[in-house]
């Protein structure tokens, strides 16, 4: 009897050590240590045993069985399931996947600009200049010949270059005429006063365009004035307050682009006889 109570006792021992093992270590050498335990279990001699089993050798049979198919269903689970997860008494949780945060919507990109790769020609008033893709271009049906103008979107003595979208919300406007017997100095300053209402119009600073020169306001003042051979012209980009989101991008920065492609042909200029036909 204490036999048999001891090759119990070894074989649960072995069984326990088993399913404490590291889920890491190497299944095959589990089993093996099991099945030798189960060996070991000592054993009456064949002559010993009667022509009929005992109930206490059909228990360690059973035990001992029961142990090498414990160990055949670990090893095809572990063929199966790999060593994703722990088997046995006080596994743990499997981890969960770490979830990945979702990218913050990125903010709306501003308008883009399109590239100045159209031109326009004003053989009324002696010019060409590059405008951008998409924009429509208007040349005046009337000869600038009054006095000082803010020449508006719908004044017909202005060229008139604008985003067909926003129209009269972005638009340049040029326009040019014989400074008569003003000198350039005069005529500029005659001109640049009628923005003088605008604060930011009353400080101006030189600049040349093509071959001419004279003075273009302060930053948010966007009006150029220049004269050559006894010619003046009027080169001013207007943007409303309306949608300041879509004429944001054409800036100081961006009008002085425009006037960097300016080619003044004075010489070429309409000063005489009827006004042309539209």
């Amino acid at each position: 009897m204490t036999d048999d109570k001891t090759s119990d006792r070894d074989v649960n021992r072995a069984i326990r050590s088993w399913l404490h093992e590291d889920r890491h270590e190497d299944v095959s050498r589990v089993a093996g240590a099991v099945l030798d335990q189960v060996d070991t279990i000592p054993q009456r001699r064949a002559m010993w045993w009667p022509a009929r089993r005992t109930p206490t050798m059909n228990k360690v049979l059973a035990i001992g069985l029961g142990a090498a198919a414990l160990v055949v269903a670990v090893l095809i689970g572990y063929q199966v399931f790999g060593s994703t997860g722990s088997i046995g008494v006080g596994a743990g949780p499997t981890a969960t996947p770490e979830s990945t945060a979702s990218p913050e919507p990125s903010p709306s990109s501003p308008t883009s600009i399109a590239p100045l790769t159209q031109s326009f020609t004003s053989t009324l008033y002696g010019y060409s200049v590059s405008y951008p893709e998409g924009w429509t271009a208007q040349a005046a049906t009337e000869r600038w010949t009054d006095g000082p103008s803010t020449l508006p979107f719908d004044d017909p003595q202005a060229d008139r270059l604008y985003d067909p979208d926003l129209r009269d919300h972005l638009f340049l406007t040029i326009a040019s005429r014989s400074i008569g017997d003003s000198t350039p100095e005069d005529w500029i300053v005659e001109q640049i006063a009628e923005w003088e209402d605008l604060e930011q119009c009353r400080a101006t600073e030189p600049i040349a365009v093509g071959e001419a020169s004279g003075l273009i306001g302060s930053e948010g003042c966007d009006l150029a004035v220049v004269t050559t051979d006894g010619r003046g012209y009027w080169i001013s980009l207007r943007k409303s307050n309306d949608d300041p989101a879509a004429v944001a991008p054409y800036d100081r920065a961006w009008f002085e682009e425009v006037l960097a492609t300016v080619q003044l042909h004075p010489k070429d200029a309409v000063d005489g006889g009827p006004s042309p036909s539209p």
